[in-house]
């Protein structure tokens, strides 16, 4: 179970990477989009630098926080414990749902059209 905790840290270091990555380029922009030069090639940026710095450090704080590993394994030790539905039963309740929405959404769609003819009387007399 510690390693798939250990790759969701990473795999949330990356995230936050990205994440970050964009929101400085937009905060650069606002300010001065000439702050925001090339450091490596066209590809890496200042705000892709701070982008990367921000997701080492919530990696890193991630990775020796005791509290979010022992989490983390307790949350994978209970979706083992899990009884995930067939395929089957996937297919056929998503069918039972979007059928039942449209079934919902035609009487919706018929009180709104009488409603509609309701009010347009009232609004004449």
């Amino acid at each position: 179970m510690e390693k798939y905790v250990k790759l969701g840290i990473v795999i949330t270091g990356v995230l936050a990477w990205v994440l970050m990555a964009a929101f400085f380029q937009t905060i650069i922009g606002w300010i001065n989009p000439d702050w925001d030069r090339m450091l490596i090639g066209q590809q890496f940026t200042l705000s892709d630098l701070l982008g990367l710095i921000t997701g080492l450090g919530v990696f890193m704080g991630l990775w020796y926080h005791r509290t979010v590993n022992k989490l983390g394994i307790e949350v994978a030790v209970e979706l083992q414990k899990v009884t995930w539905p067939k395929w089957t039963e996937t297919r056929v309740t998503t069918i039972v749902v979007i059928v039942v929405t449209l079934v919902i959404s035609l009487i919706l769609a018929f009180f709104d059209l009488i409603w509609g003819h309701v009010t347009s009387w009232m609004y004449r007399l």
